[in-house]
């Protein structure tokens, strides 16, 4: 038999099992097993979708990136895609771009309706309401139980990106929710080293819906990204604490040097954060407003131990301006999102003061 031939013939595996899932390559099964194709299906995928679900308490479906799972969270209505104003600038470029191409019907749900729910006069039957809490970069966080109410007394879903409070601190599913959408490019991840979407639902014709689609459209992620996002997420518990920890220790500080009305931390509301309470800690993100981009601009350029780049959820502190970005004009032109990560709060207040010195904020 020819050496080449030899190669190609069916592997004998004895594979020996540890506490990390293999990472499955193979994009075609052989005939007579539950999966016929790789687009179906991956054993790495669902090791990772199992642990997200189990986090959160439904059936998760591992996506491409967090975009991917949005769009396929926006092919679950059968009516409209009703974007709250006050979420991620992707979930509103996608709408945007939905409209633009006479895709799906968007409507936006203004930021006064998400904070009170009672005024969701203009949802309907078949929408999915797609909000974010706490909203980045706003960091203001709403009420979902009360959100889910509403939505589901006018026949609509109701979507939570819990990308920025995590499985760890926050459950929406628990909380009424239909959907829960996860850049898990982020926290779950947590190395700034992948791109990966999840959705997580608790009904199984949902479930079935998404596994659909993501068939059909092809937005799969990759045996090593699943891998790599499962990895991550097995210390999801002990890096969003611990950065949690940190970035309220450094939202009190800013609030000393710059007063409450300059910081924005999901931690002073108390109605919704805290133990026992919808999320159970502030989270690893701080916001802060100075005066202009001019001041912002500076004030990043003199930090040394934050990482001057966007995204977050990683075990580096990323700063970054955020209006600056086509979509965000809404912001504050001073406003500056601070990922928090793992290093000493110390360091990163030191940091942080040294900086705002050399911006010139007293």
């Amino acid at each position: 038999m020819d050496a080449f031939t030899k190669l190609q013939l069916p592997v004998v595996e004895d594979r020996l099992l540890g506490p990390n899932p293999a990472v499955s390559l193979n994009a075609t099964y052989y005939e007579g097993q539950r999966v016929v194709y790789g687009r179906y299906s991956n054993s790495t995928w669902e090791a990772l979708e199992n642990l997200i679900g189990e986090l959160e308490g439904g059936v998760g479906v591992a996506f491409a990136s967090g975009q991917a799972a949005m769009f396929a969270t926006s092919l679950l209505a059968s009516g409209r895609l009703v974007v709250g104003e006050d979420t991620y600038v992707g979930s509103r470029d996608l709408a945007q771009f939905l409209v633009k191409g006479d895709l799906i019907p968007c409507v936006s749900l203004s930021q006064e309706a998400m904070a009170a729910p009672v005024r969701l006069d203009d949802v309907g039957a078949g929408d999915v309401v797609v909000i974010e809490s706490p909203s980045n970069p706003l960091l203001v966080t709403y009420d979902i139980a009360a959100l889910a109410k509403a939505t589901h007394d006018r026949g609509a879903l109701l979507a939570v990106d819990n990308t920025v409070a995590t499985p760890i601190l926050q459950n929406p599913l628990n909380l009424g929710a239909d959907i829960v959408i996860h850049s898990a490019t982020k926290f779950i991840s947590g190395h700034s080293d992948v791109l990966a979407g999840l959705v997580v639902v608790a009904d199984e014709s949902l479930a079935e819906r998404l596994f659909e689609i993501r068939a059909v459209v092809g937005s799969v992620i990759g045996p090593v990204e699943a891998y790599l996002c499962y990895r991550g997420a097995k210390t999801l518990g002990v890096r969003v604490r611990h950065a949690s920890e940190s970035a309220a220790r450094l939202a009190g500080a800013l609030v000393q040097r710059l007063g409450r009305e300059a910081v924005c931390y999901p931690g002073f509301d108390a109605s919704l954060v805290g133990p026992h309470r919808q999320q159970s800690a502030g989270g690893a993100l701080v916001s802060l407003i100075l005066e202009d981009a001019e001041h912002a601009d500076q004030f990043i350029g003199a930090l040394g131990v934050f990482h001057h780049a966007t995204s977050l959820g990683g075990v580096e502190s990323l700063a970054e301006r955020r209006s600056k970005y086509t979509g965000e004009e809404r912001l504050p032109a001073g406003l500056v999102r601070l990922s928090i990560g793992l290093e000493s709060p110390d360091d990163l207040w030191a940091d942080i003061d040294h900086a705002l010195s050399v911006a010139g904020v007293d």
